[in-house]
């Protein structure tokens, strides 16, 4: 058994540190650029079909550009919103392949952690990479930074910037006591999100992404009511059932962000792959953090009864996640927001 008010505590101290860390934070999310050489003509030019997803973050205009050394606009840019997205497509010409080309970030804003770039070449080969703030100005002839692991960087940084996800795991470890049983609702957690952030990612299932931040947040308010229960409550009965279910829910949350950025055309499945071990690391790190901060306060901490079966290290948790659920749903509900 985890000694006694450990993980209670430790949840509310992480609740803490979250508070003065994130709850004023945006996320930081990249964006995506895919590159696609389609055609050379008689007069040696190459056309390149460009798509660039860029988030769209509040108070901030997203003026994002790339500036291909050599080549000049052949089109119209196209634009589309999405949720959380904004979409363009366009044409350009070149006087050389892109290999002998540069590639400039122009108007990185903030919000926008890194560009991920895909390229593919006429003879088919397939260059990936990361452009980030501090080099924006890329040779591509030389581009060595390997795209796909950034999404192992974007899962770790979501779940860790998402407050909502981390407060679940949290209220999970709260509400459970005993070391295996919490293992195997983590494990259940897991699972669960990575069945709808596959089938969300790939589009077999599809729901409106206010309605399931507003599912969210309302998964924390039932955790926040458990928490103050004075009998044994359903999430300490049946930890596997709750987290499973609510572990659907949180999934389809986690593929938001990959609709925002895409997924590589040719390794769609590998990036996949490395986003969703990258949020179990993220996990990981979350409770391992709680676990540290329980073991380094558990010989100080005196325990505080309010009333009988609750107490002040159930109450402090219970009452701050319960109030900004409550809050994130007044806002993530269309008909309140």
């Amino acid at each position: 058994m985890i000694s006694k008010g450990l993980i209670k505590f430790s949840g509310l101290t992480a609740i803490l540190w979250l508070v003065a860390s994130q709850c004023f934070a945006h996320e930081m999310r990249p964006a995506f650029a895919q590159l696609v050489e389609t055609e050379e003509g008689a007069s040696a030019e190459v056309r390149v079909s460009a798509t660039l997803r860029q988030p769209l973050v509040p108070g901030f205009r997203p003026d994002l550009a790339l500036d291909l050394g050599g080549c000049r606009l052949g089109a119209e840019i196209i634009s589309q919103r999405q949720e959380g997205t904004l979409i363009q497509s366009w044409q350009e010409y070149c006087d050389q392949a892109l290999s002998q080309s540069t590639l400039a970030i122009r108007n990185l804003y903030p919000g926008v952690s890194e560009v991920l770039v895909s390229i593919t070449h006429l003879d088919g080969s397939v260059q990936r990479f990361v452009v980030r703030p501090d080099n924006p100005v890329v040779n591509l002839g030389e581009a060595d930074s390997p795209l796909l692991p950034a999404y192992l960087e974007l899962g770790i940084e979501h779940l860790l910037a998402g407050l909502d996800h981390v407060l679940f795991v949290i209220a999970l470890m709260v509400l459970i006591k005993d070391r295996w049983r919490l293992i195997a609702t983590v494990t259940a957690f897991t699972v669960a999100h990575s069945i709808t952030l596959a089938l969300s990612t790939f589009e077999l299932l599809q729901i409106s992404q206010s309605a399931v931040e507003a599912l969210i947040a309302l998964s924390l308010l039932f955790m926040a009511v458990e928490m103050l229960s004075k009998t044994p409550s359903i999430t300490s009965n049946y930890p596997w059932a709750i987290a499973f279910g609510f572990g659907l829910v949180h999934g389809l949350g986690f593929a938001g962000v990959l609709r925002e950025v895409g997924l590589p055309d040719d390794a769609a499945l590998w990036a996949l792959l490395l986003f969703n071990v990258g949020l179990e690391i993220g996990q990981l790190m979350v409770v391992a953090a709680c676990l540290l901060l329980g073991f380094l306060i558990r010989y100080w901490r005196p325990k505080i009864t309010v009333t009988p079966g609750v107490s002040l290290s159930n109450l402090l948790p219970a009452y701050f996640i319960g109030t900004i659920s409550v809050w994130w749903l007044l806002q993530r509900l269309p008909i309140l927001s």
